[in-house]
């Protein structure tokens, strides 16, 4: 079994083998330091009864493991989230997999796009060593299925699964959901596609279905406002919205006018202490982010 860091949450060099005394208090000062920066605005944001937002690591714990691999979520899962967040694509032969990109290259180095490959071909490819992971102790790490991550969710978090396919996925999708032994109230189907969202409702309406948004500026007006996001939310019966966590729009009023709706409201992606507290003030329902536990040390 890997060994990990318990202050920096990394996987040790070998399993049992701690990290340098030198680096493991530069880690310990780092986390302190950060906690002593967030600690009189928390307090205040506490005294004003905000609640702490859960954490959704993104794509699993992706600054300390390849994005999208088992090893990221669980590491994800260890380093202290309360869900993590993993982008979903099917293969040609209809097997729903981890992985943000419509191709291979980036993270295997394969150039073929996904909806040309059949998964047993698939899991000849290495997804734990490129880039900066070259080399090092995720060699070896496979594009893991849907099946594969919905086992590993532990008691009481969540897996929050991005389709990055069409409708065409939808079916697949749920199935492969039914047939998981975990509960529906600890799914969650995000999506920017607004049909995605609203044949996952109509077809399975007890696994809750957030719709993803992003901001545009257009001279100083930020687009979508709240009532248009609300209203495109309401339409497709979404449960919420996962936005991006502009500041410049999400504000305290921004969110309780979606919270008034009988909506959700969760933000995308926020790695800097200072601005996840900012964001925290504004009370939304969960932050995500590639350091949960960088950002579990601020918020809590």
């Amino acid at each position: 079994m890997t060994a990990i860091d318990p202050i920096s949450g990394r996987r040790m060099a070998r399993p049992g083998v701690p990290l340098p005394n030198a680096r493991r208090e530069s880690l310990v000062l780092a986390i302190i330091s950060i906690m002593m920066m967030g600690c009189e605005q928390n307090r205040a944001i506490r005294s004003a009864g905000v609640p702490v937002p859960q954490i959704v690591a993104h794509r699993g714990a992706s600054h300390d493991a390849p994005e999208n691999t088992l090893a990221a979520f669980r590491l994800g899962f260890e380093q202290g989230a309360d869900a993590v967040e993993g982008d979903f694509r099917m293969t040609r032969d209809g097997v729903i997999i981890a992985m943000h990109d419509a191709d291979l290259r980036r993270t295997t180095g394969d150039p073929r796009r996904i909806e040309d490959v059949d998964f047993e071909s698939l899991q000849q490819l290495d997804a734990g060593s490129w880039g900066r992971w070259a080399g090092g102790a995720f060699a070896g790490e496979r594009v893991p299925r849907l099946e594969e991550v919905l086992a590993i969710v532990p008691e009481a978090r969540v897996l929050f699964i991005e389709v990055k396919g069409t409708l065409a996925m939808v079916p697949a999708l749920i199935e492969t959901i039914a047939r998981s032994a975990l509960d529906r109230d600890r799914v969650a189907i995000i999506s920017f596609d607004a049909k995605v969202i609203a044949a996952c409702k109509k077809q399975m309406p007890e696994v809750k279905a957030l719709w993803i948004t992003a901001f545009k500026d257009a001279d100083g007006i930020w687009t979508p406002t709240a009532a248009e996001v609300i209203a495109n939310a309401k339409r497709m019966s979404a449960d919420g919205i996962d936005v991006q966590a502009n500041p410049e729009v999400v504000t305290s009023e921004f969110v309780a006018a979606v919270h008034a709706a009988g909506l959700e409201c969760h933000v995308w992606t926020i790695d800097d202490p200072e601005a996840a507290i900012k964001i925290r003030s504004t009370a939304v329902d969960s932050i995500t982010t590639n350091q949960p536990a960088k950002l579990r040390a601020i918020l809590r």
